[in-house]
């Protein structure tokens, strides 16, 4: 198994209820992770062709620019992949600094993060909870398929599962360790990327995509700003619970916003024609 993936097993095999079932099985998977991810690419690109024309055509037709939601994903890609240099290599330059840094993130919450706060958390970092996420995920994309939407379906069910596959690989990867004070956390797989903070960014912003052209300005606005504050106390809750480096954090953003670019110019440009 990859990286440490028997180790992953033996700990989720200790968790209560579900949570211990859906731990194991991601750990089961972690081997066939570089298969799946390259399956799951070529599947979507294979879907994609079968997508009607109507429905993708307008992508070569629309005048919207594609610099922008481009430059966004390469950019955070980028800096994805510079952090993770800076975490993975203790020859590097930065890579004390950045020690430093979570070091003093971790001893402020460990500070100044009471047991109620802490409990009000465990409340709150659920909304990006795997289960949780998969519910809404089955939701939308009924909603999607009963609309006849098939090209915002498909870039909702593809982004998604490109996000989970890619963060789990990136974990098996670069097998940094977890903070030593989990606060009783259920955690899986290693810590470096968020898998909540990423998951989060792609599903609360591929939800505000999704939904804004069938909304009126204002309450889209609004969405943004429910899902915005949504992801901010996900991600904010995972480094005060002390179940991630606030690096890890980052990174997970990172690489959720680079999946919620490219959505947006699918997304953007097929909505032109509905």
């Amino acid at each position: 198994m990859l990286f440490g993936a028997e180790q992953a097993m033996a700990q989720s095999s200790q968790l209560p209820g579900g949570s211990g079932i859906v731990f194991q099985v991601l750990a089961m998977l972690d081997a066939w992770m570089p298969a799946l991810l390259v399956t799951w690419l070529l599947a979507g690109a294979l879907v994609w062709r079968w997508l009607p024309r109507r429905q993708t055509a307008v992508l070569y037709a629309a005048k919207q620019s594609v610099g922008m939601p481009l430059s966004v994903a390469a950019g955070c890609l980028l800096v994805f992949a510079m952090l993770a240099w800076v975490v993975v290599y203790p020859e590097h330059a930065g890579h004390a600094r950045l020690m430093a840094a979570d070091a003093g993130a971790q001893q402020w919450a460990q500070d100044h993060v009471s047991a109620p706060v802490r409990e009000v958390l465990h409340v709150l970092t659920a909304a990006g909870d795997v289960r949780w996420l998969v519910v809404m995920v089955l939701l939308v994309a009924g909603w999607l398929a009963l609309g006849a939407q098939w090209h915002a379906l498909w870039a909702w069910v593809f982004f998604i599962g490109l996000n989970g596959l890619a963060v789990r690989l990136l974990k098996n990867l670069l097998d940094r360790a977890r903070p030593e004070v989990l606060h009783e956390m259920l955690t899986s797989g290693a810590s470096f990327p968020s898998g909540h903070t990423s998951g989060a960014v792609v599903v609360y912003g591929l939800l505000w995509l999704v939904l804004r052209g069938r909304l009126s300005p204002a309450a889209s606005r609004a969405l943004a700003w429910v899902c915005a504050v949504l992801v901010a106390i996900i991600a904010l809750s995972r480094i005060l619970l002390q179940a991630h480096f606030a690096s890890d954090v980052i990174a997970g953003a990172l690489l959720g916003l680079a999946w919620c670019a490219l959505a947006a110019l699918v997304l953007g440009r097929g909505a032109r024609q509905n």
